[in-house]
């Protein structure tokens, strides 16, 4: 499939389906900005920001947005494992810390649930506060990545797809055809045992195995979905017990069986660890989110740029992993922080970053559209990111409750016992869905 293909198709998907902190009070419904500053005081956002090789690119563009505005940016950027609880600590308070935070669906609920992010339904409807230009090259499908009730809460910076990442190189040496990668858990499964060699300091795969933050919950749910797990029951809405399905428990078996092949420390590694050991040529194989690409295709930062194969699973789901920015509830400042929301999902800062080669997980369909976007992908990575999005990717691979952060760290701690061989899969599952089906209902979820 060559490049351009990937462009039209990906602009098809997303089109239909798809520091220290400053102290604030409620902001009026209407978008405007209560008094509090003078018109001659500078105004600064106070930002937190998950690291990756997008975030840290990203930091480069901070003082083209301060000329152009006049707003200062403080902030704040740091490993997604430490991320989560220092964003969700911030915006929790009365005195929240930050005007503008990033989210995954792994906290979405959580920041949704709290009322702790304001509607952006005001900006949007506002043509003096929102760029026409900026809108048009945003599809609908993008500008809901969370809704309550009918109202936005934020807009999209980047959107991968679970692949696997593969070394062609340790392929060849170990017999294996590295234009012919594999494609199912099975597969993996069994190429990691034929490319493991510890003996060597070399190992099967890397993976997010880690409890802290619970980033192993983001491999297992990966691998739910690619044995076709999913929340949705049969009338399109959730349930819950499918956590506790056969599909679940398959998944904590492939989430142990990886162990065997994987560095020692695997229990520790979160999605830096794991794509260092690649990188590195430590581990020929890698699963993970095609937005992390970059760091791998990157002969400054990789040692293995020159032997990176992708390739998509071809069974169940892939996972959709958007990260959004969201405008604190709190903030004294929401023009400026409307500004900066624009400014981070715009088409200018979107194009740099693709063209520079940072940006592999592209939002908007103008950047898509561009004639000049083929020049700027890999083509097997296209092709594997092409063929997760024409079938059936889903986003919400947790629910946006505010009890899931606690589901997940049930699970975290199912899946590590699991990995450790303290528990078979089968008796996990079933403490899990019986923990988290008390916790339900405990909070009135479900009855």
């Amino acid at each position: 499939m060559k490049k351009r293909a990937f462009a039209i198709l990906l602009i098809t998907v997303l089109s239909a389906g798809m520091l220290s902190g400053c102290r604030g009070s409620d902001s009026k419904d209407d978008g405007t900005e209560k008094a509090g500053k003078k018109d001659d005081e500078t105004v600064t956002l106070n930002v937190i920001l998950s690291e990756n090789e997008q975030t840290k690119d990203m930091l480069n563009y901070f003082d083209q947005f301060e000329e152009e505005s006049g707003i200062k940016i403080n902030y704040e950027i740091m490993a997604e494992s430490s991320y989560m609880d220092k964003m969700m600590l911030g915006l929790s308070s009365n005195n929240q810390q930050y005007d503008v935070v990033m989210a995954s669906p792994a906290t979405i609920g959580t920041i949704l649930d709290g009322g702790w992010v304001q509607s952006l339904e005001p900006y949007l409807a506002d043509e003096s506060l929102t760029e026409s230009a900026w809108r048009e090259g945003l599809s609908d499908s993008m500008l809901s990545l969370a809704v309550v009730d009918g109202e936005r809460y934020a807009v999209p910076y980047n959107m991968g797809v679970n692949i696997l990442y593969y070394n062609k190189a340790m392929f060849k040496e170990a017999g294996l055809d590295p234009e012919d990668p594999p494609t199912t858990l099975e597969e993996v499964l069994k190429a990691a045992k034929t490319l493991n060699a510890p003996e060597e300091n070399k190992y099967g795969i890397s993976f997010r195995a880690s409890r802290e933050g619970n980033a192993n919950t983001f491999l297992w749910a990966m691998l739910w979905m690619i044995c076709g797990g999913s929340w949705e029951d049969a009338e399109g809405g959730i349930d819950y017990s499918r956590i506790g399905g056969k599909e679940a428990v398959k998944a904590a078996e492939f989430f142990a069986e990886f162990h065997e092949y994987a560095p020692s420390g695997i229990s520790s590694y979160g999605y830096e660890e794991a794509q260092l050991a690649f990188q590195q040529g430590i581990s020929a194989m890698w699963i993970d989110t095609s937005i992390l690409a970059n760091g791998v295709l990157n002969s400054g930062e990789s040692q293995v740029a020159d032997d990176v194969g992708f390739a998509a699973f071809t069974e169940g789901h892939a996972i959709g992993s958007p990260w959004m920015f969201l405008m604190a509830s709190r903030t004294e400042h929401p023009k400026e922080a409307w500004k900066f929301l624009q400014f981070v999902s715009g088409y200018e800062l979107q194009m740099e970053q693709v063209k520079s080669g940072v940006q592999t997980g592209p939002v908007r369909t103008d950047v898509l559209d561009d004639p000049e976007i083929g020049k700027y992908f890999d083509e097997e990575l296209a092709e594997a990111v092409n063929y997760a999005l024409e079938h059936d990717p889903i986003s919400n691979y947790f629910p946006a409750i505010n009890e899931m952060t606690e589901i997940r760290s049930l699970l975290a701690i199912q899946i590590a016992d699991v990995a450790l061989g303290e528990k078979d899969a089968q008796s996990a599952v079933d403490q899990l869905w019986k923990d988290v089906e008390e916790l339900l209902k405990r909070e009135g979820v479900i009855e």
